[in-house]
Protein backbone atom coordinates (compact mmCIF):
# COMPACT_ATOMS: atom_id res chain seq x y z
CA UNK A 1 0.00 0.00 0.00
CA UNK A 2 1.12 3.49 -1.12
CA UNK A 3 1.23 5.83 1.96
CA UNK A 4 -0.47 9.39 0.83
CA UNK A 5 0.98 12.25 3.07
CA UNK A 6 -1.74 14.10 5.60
CA UNK A 7 -2.98 17.71 3.74
CA UNK A 8 -1.45 20.28 3.95
CA UNK A 9 -3.37 23.30 5.44
CA UNK A 10 -4.02 26.18 3.91
CA UNK A 11 -1.59 28.99 3.70
CA UNK A 12 -3.78 31.08 5.62
CA UNK A 13 -4.04 28.20 8.24
CA UNK A 14 -0.58 28.45 8.81
CA UNK A 15 0.17 32.32 9.96
CA UNK A 16 -0.36 33.39 13.39
CA UNK A 17 -0.66 37.04 14.10
CA UNK A 18 2.08 38.69 15.49
CA UNK A 19 0.07 39.99 18.47
CA UNK A 20 -1.35 36.36 19.21
CA UNK A 21 1.86 34.92 18.79
CA UNK A 22 3.48 37.23 21.51
CA UNK A 23 0.64 36.68 23.93
CA UNK A 24 1.01 32.98 23.95
CA UNK A 25 4.66 33.29 24.33
CA UNK A 26 4.01 35.63 27.54
CA UNK A 27 1.53 32.97 29.23
CA UNK A 28 4.29 30.53 28.45
CA UNK A 29 7.08 32.50 30.07
CA UNK A 30 4.03 33.50 33.24
CA UNK A 31 3.22 29.88 33.06
CA UNK A 32 7.32 28.71 33.93
CA UNK A 33 8.35 31.36 35.69
CA UNK A 34 5.35 30.97 37.87
CA UNK A 35 6.18 27.47 38.52
CA UNK A 36 10.05 28.31 39.38
CA UNK A 37 11.80 28.25 36.09
CA UNK A 38 14.94 30.21 35.73
CA UNK A 39 16.17 31.60 32.77
CA UNK A 40 17.30 35.68 33.41
CA UNK A 41 19.56 36.14 30.89
CA UNK A 42 17.61 34.31 27.87
CA UNK A 43 15.22 36.37 25.56
CA UNK A 44 13.02 34.89 23.08
CA UNK A 45 12.58 37.01 20.28
CA UNK A 46 9.93 36.43 17.10
CA UNK A 47 12.20 36.71 13.51
CA UNK A 48 10.90 38.30 10.15
CA UNK A 49 10.27 34.68 8.94
CA UNK A 50 8.06 33.67 11.91
CA UNK A 51 10.39 31.81 13.89
CA UNK A 52 11.67 31.92 17.24
CA UNK A 53 15.17 32.19 18.34
CA UNK A 54 16.72 32.54 21.95
CA UNK A 55 18.92 35.41 22.51
CA UNK A 56 21.30 36.36 25.45
CA UNK A 57 19.66 39.15 27.38
CA UNK A 58 22.77 39.64 29.03
CA UNK A 59 26.51 38.68 28.83
CA UNK A 60 26.36 34.54 29.82
CA UNK A 61 29.93 33.14 31.26
CA UNK A 62 30.86 29.38 30.48
CA UNK A 63 29.81 27.12 33.23
CA UNK A 64 27.01 29.07 33.77
CA UNK A 65 23.26 27.50 34.11
CA UNK A 66 21.18 29.89 32.01
CA UNK A 67 17.89 27.57 32.19
CA UNK A 68 16.33 25.85 35.08
CA UNK A 69 13.00 24.19 34.08
CA UNK A 70 11.30 22.51 37.03
CA UNK A 71 10.06 18.59 36.93
CA UNK A 72 6.78 19.97 37.37
CA UNK A 73 6.82 21.41 33.80
CA UNK A 74 8.73 18.69 32.27
CA UNK A 75 6.35 16.47 30.27
CA UNK A 76 8.12 12.93 30.50
CA UNK A 77 7.39 9.86 29.30
CA UNK A 78 6.77 8.74 32.99
CA UNK A 79 3.43 11.31 33.39
CA UNK A 80 2.57 10.42 30.04
CA UNK A 81 2.77 6.64 30.61
CA UNK A 82 0.47 6.79 33.62
CA UNK A 83 -1.66 9.04 32.61
CA UNK A 84 -5.06 8.52 32.16
CA UNK A 85 -4.84 8.14 27.66
CA UNK A 86 -1.14 6.32 28.63
CA UNK A 87 -2.77 3.30 30.58
CA UNK A 88 -5.18 3.15 28.28
CA UNK A 89 -2.41 2.92 25.42
CA UNK A 90 -0.05 0.50 27.39
CA UNK A 91 -3.40 -1.56 27.61
CA UNK A 92 -4.60 -1.68 24.13
CA UNK A 93 -1.38 -1.31 22.38
CA UNK A 94 1.76 -2.36 24.16
CA UNK A 95 4.02 0.21 21.86
CA UNK A 96 7.55 -0.33 21.71
CA UNK A 97 7.45 3.00 20.17
CA UNK A 98 7.48 5.50 23.22
CA UNK A 99 7.03 8.48 21.09
CA UNK A 100 3.27 7.30 20.81
CA UNK A 101 2.25 8.15 25.05
CA UNK A 102 3.98 11.62 25.03
CA UNK A 103 1.92 12.25 21.52
CA UNK A 104 -1.27 10.84 22.84
CA UNK A 105 -0.51 12.89 26.37
CA UNK A 106 -1.06 16.32 23.72
CA UNK A 107 -3.59 15.18 22.12
CA UNK A 108 -5.30 14.25 25.15
CA UNK A 109 -4.73 18.03 27.39
CA UNK A 110 -5.19 19.41 23.87
CA UNK A 111 -8.71 18.09 24.50
CA UNK A 112 -9.50 18.92 27.98
CA UNK A 113 -10.60 22.29 28.82
CA UNK A 114 -8.67 23.99 31.58
CA UNK A 115 -5.35 21.90 31.06
CA UNK A 116 -2.41 22.83 32.94
CA UNK A 117 -0.35 22.46 30.01
CA UNK A 118 -2.44 24.69 28.17
CA UNK A 119 0.52 27.34 28.09
CA UNK A 120 3.25 25.25 26.36
CA UNK A 121 0.57 23.46 23.84
CA UNK A 122 -0.41 26.85 22.71
CA UNK A 123 3.20 27.47 22.29
CA UNK A 124 3.57 24.52 19.77
CA UNK A 125 3.25 25.13 15.91
CA UNK A 126 0.34 25.01 14.73
CA UNK A 127 1.50 23.56 11.41
CA UNK A 128 4.59 22.23 10.03
CA UNK A 129 4.87 23.52 6.18
CA UNK A 130 8.30 23.13 6.43
CA UNK A 131 8.86 19.34 6.85
CA UNK A 132 8.99 17.37 3.94
CA UNK A 133 5.99 15.35 4.78
CA UNK A 134 4.13 18.40 3.69
CA UNK A 135 5.40 19.28 0.76
CA UNK A 136 3.72 20.71 -2.50
CA UNK A 137 4.19 18.52 -5.55
CA UNK A 138 6.91 21.11 -6.99
CA UNK A 139 9.26 20.75 -4.10
CA UNK A 140 8.55 16.77 -3.98
CA UNK A 141 9.94 17.05 -7.22
CA UNK A 142 13.50 18.71 -6.10
CA UNK A 143 13.95 15.49 -4.03
CA UNK A 144 13.78 13.19 -7.27
CA UNK A 145 16.54 10.72 -6.58
CA UNK A 146 17.16 11.32 -2.67
CA UNK A 147 17.14 9.35 -0.34
CA UNK A 148 14.00 11.42 1.68
CA UNK A 149 11.72 10.23 -0.46
CA UNK A 150 11.56 6.78 0.36
CA UNK A 151 12.01 7.61 3.96
CA UNK A 152 9.10 10.10 3.24
CA UNK A 153 6.88 7.34 1.91
CA UNK A 154 8.25 5.35 5.00
CA UNK A 155 7.20 8.39 7.81
CA UNK A 156 3.83 8.93 6.05
CA UNK A 157 3.05 4.87 6.19
CA UNK A 158 4.18 4.36 9.80
CA UNK A 159 2.09 7.20 10.88
CA UNK A 160 -1.31 6.28 9.58
CA UNK A 161 -0.23 2.64 10.75
CA UNK A 162 0.34 3.96 14.29
CA UNK A 163 -3.39 6.32 13.89
CA UNK A 164 -5.13 3.35 12.76
CA UNK A 165 -3.74 0.88 15.57
CA UNK A 166 -4.38 3.08 18.20
CA UNK A 167 -8.09 3.58 16.90
CA UNK A 168 -8.50 -0.01 16.56
CA UNK A 169 -6.66 -1.16 20.05
CA UNK A 170 -7.27 1.56 22.29
CA UNK A 171 -11.54 2.92 23.14
CA UNK A 172 -12.13 5.97 22.08
CA UNK A 173 -8.95 7.23 20.25
CA UNK A 174 -11.18 7.41 17.30
CA UNK A 175 -12.16 11.33 18.82
CA UNK A 176 -8.83 12.57 17.52
CA UNK A 177 -8.14 12.80 13.91
CA UNK A 178 -5.72 11.44 11.50
CA UNK A 179 -4.21 14.95 11.45
CA UNK A 180 -4.13 16.10 15.18
CA UNK A 181 -2.52 12.88 16.08
CA UNK A 182 0.35 13.62 13.07
CA UNK A 183 0.76 17.16 14.91
CA UNK A 184 1.61 15.62 17.72
CA UNK A 185 3.69 12.81 16.32
CA UNK A 186 5.35 15.28 14.78
CA UNK A 187 5.83 17.87 17.71
CA UNK A 188 7.35 15.29 19.42
CA UNK A 189 9.70 14.36 17.28
CA UNK A 190 10.82 17.31 16.45
CA UNK A 191 11.47 18.72 19.98
CA UNK A 192 12.34 15.74 21.99
CA UNK A 193 15.04 15.84 24.45
CA UNK A 194 16.91 12.02 25.60
CA UNK A 195 17.77 12.21 28.89
CA UNK A 196 20.54 9.98 29.80
CA UNK A 197 21.95 11.32 33.08
CA UNK A 198 21.11 12.83 36.47
CA UNK A 199 18.40 12.38 38.54
CA UNK A 200 15.82 12.04 35.61
CA UNK A 201 16.23 9.60 32.71
CA UNK A 202 14.27 9.03 29.59
CA UNK A 203 12.74 11.12 26.88
CA UNK A 204 10.67 14.18 27.82
CA UNK A 205 9.72 17.64 26.64
CA UNK A 206 11.01 20.86 27.74
CA UNK A 207 8.95 24.23 27.17
CA UNK A 208 11.46 27.10 26.21
CA UNK A 209 15.00 24.76 25.88
CA UNK A 210 12.62 23.63 22.62
CA UNK A 211 12.87 26.84 21.45
CA UNK A 212 16.63 27.18 20.60
CA UNK A 213 18.14 26.35 17.02
CA UNK A 214 20.84 24.42 16.07
CA UNK A 215 24.64 24.74 15.66
CA UNK A 216 27.18 22.17 15.92
CA UNK A 217 28.71 22.85 17.96
CA UNK A 218 26.41 24.48 20.58
CA UNK A 219 26.50 26.75 23.08
CA UNK A 220 24.59 24.83 25.65
CA UNK A 221 24.85 21.40 26.94
CA UNK A 222 21.84 19.78 29.10
CA UNK A 223 20.98 17.26 31.32
CA UNK A 224 18.67 17.05 34.48
CA UNK A 225 19.94 17.92 38.31
CA UNK A 226 21.47 14.95 39.93
CA UNK A 227 18.45 15.29 42.35
CA UNK A 228 15.65 15.52 39.31
CA UNK A 229 14.43 18.56 40.14
CA UNK A 230 15.28 20.45 37.22
CA UNK A 231 15.92 20.01 33.53
CA UNK A 232 19.38 22.69 33.21
CA UNK A 233 21.46 24.37 30.36
CA UNK A 234 24.72 25.10 31.30
CA UNK A 235 26.76 27.02 28.80
CA UNK A 236 29.81 25.87 27.55
CA UNK A 237 31.24 28.47 26.15
CA UNK A 238 30.49 32.51 26.44
CA UNK A 239 27.99 33.92 24.27
CA UNK A 240 27.79 37.75 24.36
CA UNK A 241 24.35 40.02 24.94
CA UNK A 242 22.02 40.50 21.97
CA UNK A 243 23.99 36.94 20.41
CA UNK A 244 21.19 34.29 19.64
CA UNK A 245 21.57 30.93 22.68
CA UNK A 246 22.16 27.23 20.20
CA UNK A 247 21.73 24.10 21.20
CA UNK A 248 22.93 20.99 19.12
CA UNK A 249 19.65 18.51 17.98
CA UNK A 250 22.40 15.83 17.50
CA UNK A 251 24.87 14.85 14.71
CA UNK A 252 22.69 13.97 12.00
CA UNK A 253 22.59 13.50 8.62
CA UNK A 254 20.97 15.85 6.08
CA UNK A 255 18.07 13.56 5.50
CA UNK A 256 17.00 13.31 8.56
CA UNK A 257 17.72 17.12 9.83
CA UNK A 258 15.45 17.91 7.09
CA UNK A 259 12.90 14.96 7.54
CA UNK A 260 12.48 15.56 11.45
CA UNK A 261 13.50 19.31 11.97
CA UNK A 262 12.84 20.72 8.28
CA UNK A 263 16.48 22.26 7.60
CA UNK A 264 19.56 20.97 6.58
CA UNK A 265 23.13 22.56 7.38
CA UNK A 266 25.54 22.55 4.52
CA UNK A 267 28.94 21.12 4.58
CA UNK A 268 27.15 18.71 7.22
CA UNK A 269 30.44 16.18 8.55
CA UNK A 270 27.58 13.58 9.51
CA UNK A 271 26.27 13.41 5.86
CA UNK A 272 26.14 10.08 4.64
CA UNK A 273 25.46 8.19 1.50
CA UNK A 274 22.72 5.42 0.90
CA UNK A 275 23.25 2.17 -0.96
CA UNK A 276 21.46 -0.50 -1.95
CA UNK A 277 23.85 -3.87 -2.50
CA UNK A 278 23.12 -7.72 -3.66
CA UNK A 279 24.42 -10.33 -4.93
CA UNK A 280 25.66 -10.19 -8.71
CA UNK A 281 22.99 -11.45 -10.78
CA UNK A 282 22.58 -15.04 -11.57
CA UNK A 283 25.86 -16.14 -8.96
CA UNK A 284 26.17 -19.59 -8.76
CA UNK A 285 26.75 -19.57 -5.39
CA UNK A 286 24.04 -17.33 -4.82
CA UNK A 287 22.01 -19.56 -2.34
CA UNK A 288 25.14 -20.38 -0.50
CA UNK A 289 25.44 -16.21 0.03
CA UNK A 290 21.96 -15.56 0.79
CA UNK A 291 22.53 -18.12 3.71
CA UNK A 292 25.70 -16.28 4.97
CA UNK A 293 24.71 -12.90 4.61
CA UNK A 294 21.00 -13.90 5.77
CA UNK A 295 19.36 -12.63 2.92
CA UNK A 296 15.53 -13.30 1.86
CA UNK A 297 16.42 -14.23 -1.39
CA UNK A 298 19.49 -14.48 -3.70
CA UNK A 299 17.98 -11.42 -5.44
CA UNK A 300 17.24 -9.37 -2.23
CA UNK A 301 19.01 -5.87 -1.74
CA UNK A 302 20.02 -4.99 1.73
CA UNK A 303 20.66 -1.06 2.34
CA UNK A 304 23.63 0.98 4.16
CA UNK A 305 23.72 4.28 4.97
CA UNK A 306 27.88 5.18 5.74
CA UNK A 307 29.47 8.21 6.31
CA UNK A 308 32.89 9.47 4.48
CA UNK A 309 34.96 7.82 7.37
CA UNK A 310 36.39 3.69 6.41
CA UNK A 311 36.99 2.60 9.81
CA UNK A 312 33.32 3.55 10.68
CA UNK A 313 31.23 0.23 11.97
CA UNK A 314 28.70 0.44 9.11
CA UNK A 315 31.24 1.00 6.33
CA UNK A 316 33.03 -1.58 7.15
CA UNK A 317 29.87 -3.88 7.20
CA UNK A 318 29.10 -2.82 3.97
CA UNK A 319 32.62 -3.63 2.71
CA UNK A 320 31.91 -7.37 4.88
CA UNK A 321 28.65 -7.69 2.38
CA UNK A 322 30.30 -7.02 -0.48
CA UNK A 323 33.34 -9.41 0.00
CA UNK A 324 31.19 -11.82 0.53
CA UNK A 325 28.70 -10.93 -1.99
CA UNK A 326 32.20 -10.69 -4.78
CA UNK A 327 33.58 -14.02 -3.60
CA UNK A 328 34.44 -16.73 -5.89
CA UNK A 329 34.44 -20.65 -5.05
CA UNK A 330 37.88 -20.24 -3.91
CA UNK A 331 36.80 -17.16 -1.57
CA UNK A 332 33.93 -18.13 -0.27
CA UNK A 333 34.96 -21.29 2.07
CA UNK A 334 37.54 -19.30 3.89
CA UNK A 335 35.19 -16.30 4.59
CA UNK A 336 32.26 -18.52 5.37
CA UNK A 337 34.38 -20.45 7.94
CA UNK A 338 35.00 -16.92 9.52
CA UNK A 339 31.18 -15.85 9.54
CA UNK A 340 30.89 -19.57 10.97
CA UNK A 341 33.36 -18.63 13.36
CA UNK A 342 31.40 -15.53 14.69
CA UNK A 343 33.06 -12.79 12.66
CA UNK A 344 30.83 -9.61 12.71
CA UNK A 345 32.86 -8.21 9.94
CA UNK A 346 35.45 -9.75 6.91
CA UNK A 347 38.47 -8.10 6.25
CA UNK A 348 40.42 -7.97 3.24
CA UNK A 349 41.19 -11.77 2.28
CA UNK A 350 43.29 -10.46 -1.11
CA UNK A 351 43.93 -8.26 -4.08
CA UNK A 352 41.20 -9.92 -6.56
CA UNK A 353 38.86 -10.11 -3.91
CA UNK A 354 38.75 -6.10 -2.86
CA UNK A 355 38.93 -5.17 -6.68
CA UNK A 356 35.67 -6.66 -6.96
CA UNK A 357 34.42 -5.15 -4.35
CA UNK A 358 35.40 -1.84 -5.33
CA UNK A 359 34.19 -2.53 -9.13
CA UNK A 360 30.70 -3.17 -7.31
CA UNK A 361 31.06 -0.27 -4.88
CA UNK A 362 31.55 1.91 -7.85
CA UNK A 363 28.86 0.45 -10.09
CA UNK A 364 26.26 1.03 -7.04
CA UNK A 365 27.57 4.66 -6.64
CA UNK A 366 26.69 5.48 -10.23
CA UNK A 367 23.54 3.73 -10.34
CA UNK A 368 22.25 6.40 -7.46
CA UNK A 369 23.58 9.26 -8.92
CA UNK A 370 22.38 8.29 -12.12
CA UNK A 371 19.00 8.06 -10.26
CA UNK A 372 18.74 12.18 -9.81
CA UNK A 373 17.62 14.09 -12.69
CA UNK A 374 20.28 16.48 -12.94
CA UNK A 375 23.82 17.26 -12.39
CA UNK A 376 25.36 18.21 -8.91
CA UNK A 377 27.25 21.20 -10.86
CA UNK A 378 23.52 22.26 -12.23
CA UNK A 379 22.64 21.88 -8.37
CA UNK A 380 25.33 24.35 -7.37
CA UNK A 381 24.27 27.05 -9.89
CA UNK A 382 20.54 27.07 -8.95
CA UNK A 383 21.75 27.35 -5.59
CA UNK A 384 24.31 30.39 -6.39
CA UNK A 385 21.85 32.25 -8.74
CA UNK A 386 18.10 31.61 -8.79
CA UNK A 387 16.17 32.84 -5.91
CA UNK A 388 14.73 30.02 -3.69
CA UNK A 389 12.46 29.79 -0.75
CA UNK A 390 13.23 27.80 2.31
CA UNK A 391 12.12 24.39 1.54
CA UNK A 392 13.02 24.44 -2.39
CA UNK A 393 16.71 25.09 -1.15
CA UNK A 394 16.83 22.70 1.62
CA UNK A 395 15.98 20.43 -1.23
CA UNK A 396 18.64 21.04 -3.22
CA UNK A 397 20.97 21.16 -0.53
CA UNK A 398 19.92 17.93 0.47
CA UNK A 399 20.16 16.31 -2.81
CA UNK A 400 23.58 18.38 -3.67
CA UNK A 401 25.19 16.77 -0.49
CA UNK A 402 24.09 13.27 -1.24
CA UNK A 403 26.08 13.72 -4.88
CA UNK A 404 28.94 14.71 -2.77
CA UNK A 405 29.10 12.01 -1.17
CA UNK A 406 28.08 9.64 -3.82
CA UNK A 407 30.82 10.91 -6.01
CA UNK A 408 33.46 11.04 -3.11
CA UNK A 409 32.38 7.26 -2.54
CA UNK A 410 32.72 6.50 -6.49
CA UNK A 411 36.37 8.41 -6.74
CA UNK A 412 37.28 6.18 -3.37
CA UNK A 413 36.32 3.33 -5.06
CA UNK A 414 37.69 3.86 -8.44
CA UNK A 415 40.89 5.09 -6.75
CA UNK A 416 41.44 1.87 -4.98
CA UNK A 417 41.03 -0.02 -8.02
CA UNK A 418 43.86 1.64 -9.89
CA UNK A 419 45.78 1.35 -6.69
CA UNK A 420 45.17 -2.63 -6.31
CA UNK A 421 46.39 -2.34 -10.26
CA UNK A 422 49.94 -0.60 -9.20
CA UNK A 423 53.20 -2.27 -8.67
CA UNK A 424 53.60 -2.32 -5.52
CA UNK A 425 57.17 -0.36 -6.01
CA UNK A 426 54.96 1.98 -7.15
CA UNK A 427 52.32 2.23 -4.65
CA UNK A 428 55.09 2.06 -1.86
CA UNK A 429 56.48 5.43 -3.58
CA UNK A 430 53.09 7.23 -3.55
CA UNK A 431 52.41 5.69 0.31
CA UNK A 432 55.86 7.15 1.33
CA UNK A 433 54.99 11.04 0.24
CA UNK A 434 54.59 13.77 2.79
CA UNK A 435 51.25 15.35 1.46
CA UNK A 436 48.84 12.15 0.92
CA UNK A 437 46.31 12.32 -2.22
CA UNK A 438 43.95 10.23 -0.61
CA UNK A 439 41.97 12.38 2.35
CA UNK A 440 39.65 10.74 3.78
CA UNK A 441 40.68 7.32 3.29
CA UNK A 442 43.96 7.16 3.53
CA UNK A 443 44.42 5.68 6.33
CA UNK A 444 42.62 2.38 4.11
CA UNK A 445 44.79 2.89 1.49
CA UNK A 446 48.29 3.71 3.35
CA UNK A 447 47.55 0.11 5.22
CA UNK A 448 44.61 -1.75 4.08
CA UNK A 449 45.40 -1.88 0.26
CA UNK A 450 49.23 -1.54 0.64
CA UNK A 451 49.11 -4.56 2.87
CA UNK A 452 47.20 -6.52 0.05
CA UNK A 453 49.61 -5.17 -2.92
CA UNK A 454 52.64 -6.11 -0.63
CA UNK A 455 51.18 -9.81 0.37
CA UNK A 456 50.31 -10.22 -3.60
CA UNK A 457 51.86 -13.19 -4.84
CA UNK A 458 54.51 -12.01 -7.85
CA UNK A 459 54.16 -13.16 -11.96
Amino acid sequence: MSASPPTAPAPSELRTAPEDSERKLSNLLRWLEEGGARFPKLRVVRQDNGERSVLAAADISPGEVVLQVPHSHMLTLELARTSEIGRAVQAGLHPDNEDLYLASFLLQEKHREGSFWTPFLDSLPEAFPHLPLFYGEAERALLQGSLVLTLLEFQAQSLQNDYQQLCAKVPGYERFTLGEFVWARLSVSSRLFGVKKGGLKGPCLVPLADMLNHRRPPDVLWETSEDGRFFEMTAQNAVAAGLEVHDSYGAKSNDLMLLHFGFVTEHNERDEVFLSLGLPEGDALGAMKQSLLALPSPTAFRPFKVPREVANASTQLMLSFLRVARATPEEIMLLANRLIGGAKTIEPIGVPNEARVMEALAAACEARLAGFDCSLEEDERRLREEPLGANARNCLLVRREEKRVLRDYLGFAQTAQALLRLPREEFERQAAATTSPWGWYDGYARQTLLDLVRGAPTA
